[in-house]
């Protein structure tokens, strides 16, 4: 098989990225292809793992008028589904492996699988290592840093609740973004399309299992 590792970091930064690596080292050992799309990390991404890169974005500095751009950008990336389409095209994957793709990459980049794969027909398949709770909770923790209490009130979609408990960094302006966002891609439905989700434990299938992730 074909298969395209999408992580919004390729470099060792950090779980994830350990786990993506090793994961294709392995793929390859038994013989499939693989190749790896997200974002570009001046002279930090790891060898010739990808052919196209997302630009890099940087939520801690960056010029005044980039960090008003970022609230659109964490949303919806054109530039990410513009770019993985040319990899779509030129790689064909047969499997595409999402990990962490919030915010910087967006989820976006399910829409352009899943248009990718009606319009060749072929039946790609998307597959989803959680490795937080990000589609079910805002701030992906399923804990209110504020409280310091785990929280279970997103669940079943009713992020609203990421706002009213300043759940992100403490700030209204940055839980009502993470609101949106989460609102944004419920109401379009986007996650019905991952056809395979793999949890660290039985409580994380749990909760993702009320989100629209749940076919």
């Amino acid at each position: 098989m074909r298969v395209l590792i999408i992580n919004k970091f390729l470099y060792p930064n950090g779980g994830s990225e350990t786990y993506i690596f090793k994961l294709g080292e392995q793929l390859q050992k038994m013989g499939h292809e693989v190749q790896y799309f997200g974002m570009e990390h001046e002279g930090r991404c790891v060898g010739n793992r990808v052919n196209v890169y997302t630009s890099d974005m940087d939520f801690h500095g960056g010029s005044k008028l980039s960090k008003l751009t970022y609230p659109i950008k964490t949303i919806y990336s054109k530039e990410a589904r513009v770019q993985l389409r040319k990899v779509l095209d030129d790689f064909k994957p047969d499997v595409c492996h999402l990990n962490n793709f919030n915010y910087q990459l967006t989820p976006s980049m399910i829409l352009e699988i899943v248009k990718w794969r009606k319009e060749i027909n072929h039946k790609c398949k998307i597959i989803f290592t959680a490795h937080d709770y990000q589609l079910v909770c805002p701030n992906h923790m399923m804990n209110n840093p504020n409280t310091h209490q785990n929280c279970e009130k997103c669940l079943g979609g009713h992020f609203m609740n990421c706002m009213k408990g300043k759940c992100i960094h403490g700030s209204t302006a940055k839980s009502a973004i993470g609101m949106m966002e989460a609102e944004f891609w419920k109401l379009k439905g986007t996650y019905k399309y991952i056809d395979t989700m793999i949890c660290c434990s039985e409580f994380m299938k749990k909760a993702m299992s009320q989100q629209t992730v749940d076919k």
